[in-house]
């Protein structure tokens, strides 16, 4: 049962275009809260972005939980989302209005992760279950077949494009395991299993064929040699006195290179060297105190970053030195956040439904 049946919010069913409709599962003041949120000014104000134009008028994605926010490496306008329950949309217009895809598996169920070609823009990857779905048409139509796990418990948890050579494509699972493909997806090989679900994946910008890997129970793991090797670089094991450190989550790194970012369940860590020794930085709320939902890191500036947790947002633009405290737009968690590269002052905010359970989604 999905968490918005568990809150016990019932149906709100919107017209899509002429193909028919979709359910939206939500109504109610909270289900009203989700969706995506925007800023132009560094945070400080937030507007709902959730408009859904249809033939019959503008409809709304507000009371859809959103996991998954990316945005086209080529166009700073151009968005895709990752919903819990009703697949992918995307938005051509910096969030202004939304439309999902028309392809009918990844118009329902839960997309994951998503991940746009840099050299083609109409070439997109987005992952259902276990399975990783291809556009080489702007989403127009997705090949369904591009890679399918056979163990039907096993769901993908990130998919990668190499920024120097796009033929190069990696997906991780829920299994610990990093698939590398050479040629788009048309065949893939078993690189690595680091025994335990990989949460997020991280190709470098200076160097692709190095690797980070956030797993959910041994720490980051780093390639150096495009997934040939791999080595354990921040666990519990190398840093002892950093409790939990080894529950890592989601990675984040600026254009430079110069950091890269790890939310784990003890904090943050910050590392200055591509992933090859990390620091704990310093936080407002003591370690293992503060459930990081969702953080970004500014494209031009690797010391400003943002994180939610809980009902509050937390900026710092020196690397954890200071911080600011901004109160959430919504009773909801951030389920992804993202700065736009041209504009830091941009920041996009896709909200998820409050579980029964608190934790790291």
């Amino acid at each position: 049962m999905t968490s918005f049946a568990k809150l016990g919010f019932g149906l709100l069913t919107l017209a899509l275009f002429g193909a028919g409709c979709i359910q939206f599962t939500g109504g109610g003041t909270e289900a009203a809260k989700l969706g995506v949120f925007k800023s132009i000014d560094s945070a400080k104000s937030f507007e709902h972005s959730v408009a859904l134009p249809t033939p019959q008028g503008v409809g709304s994605i507000a009371s859809l939980g959103v996991r998954e926010l990316v945005m086209d490496p080529s166009d700073h306008f151009a968005l895709y989302l990752g919903t819990d329950e009703n697949g992918l949309m995307y938005s051509y217009d910096g969030g202004a209005g939304w439309t999902q895809v028309r392809e009918a598996a990844l118009r329902e169920g839960r997309v994951r992760a998503v991940a746009v070609d840099p050299s083609d823009k109409c070439t997109v990857y987005a992952t259902r279950g276990q399975r990783l779905y291809k556009s080489e048409d702007c989403s127009r139509t997705f090949q369904s077949d591009t890679y399918v796990d056979p163990r039907q418990e096993v769901y993908l948890t990130d998919v990668e494009i190499d920024w120097f050579n796009s033929q190069v494509v990696y997906i991780a699972n829920s299994e610990g395991e990093v698939h590398k493909s050479m040629n788009g997806g048309d065949t893939w090989q078993l690189v690595y299993r680091a025994n335990g679900e990989i949460n997020d994946l991280q190709i470098d910008v200076k160097d692709s064929r190095v690797l980070l890997a956030a797993t959910a129970k041994r720490g980051v793991h780093r390639s150096g040699d495009g997934g040939v090797t791999w080595q354990r670089m921040l666990d519990d094991r190398l840093y002892p006195d950093l409790e939990n450190i080894e529950r890592t989550f989601e990675l984040e790194q600026d254009k430079s290179g110069s950091y890269t970012w790890v939310s784990t369940e003890y904090g943050l860590a910050l590392s200055r060297d591509q992933g090859q020794t990390w620091a704990p930085v310093v936080l407002i709320t003591p370690p293992n105190q503060a459930v990081i939902h969702a953080m970004a890191v500014d494209a031009n500036n690797g010391a400003h970053l943002i994180y939610a947790s809980g009902s509050t947002l937390y900026v710092t633009e020196d690397a954890g030195v200071q911080w600011d405290t901004k109160r959430m737009p919504t009773t909801g968690l951030a389920g992804e956040l993202l700065f736009d590269p041209s504009n830091a002052a941009v920041v996009y905010m896709g909200i998820a439904p409050v579980e029964k359970s608190p934790g790291i989604f």
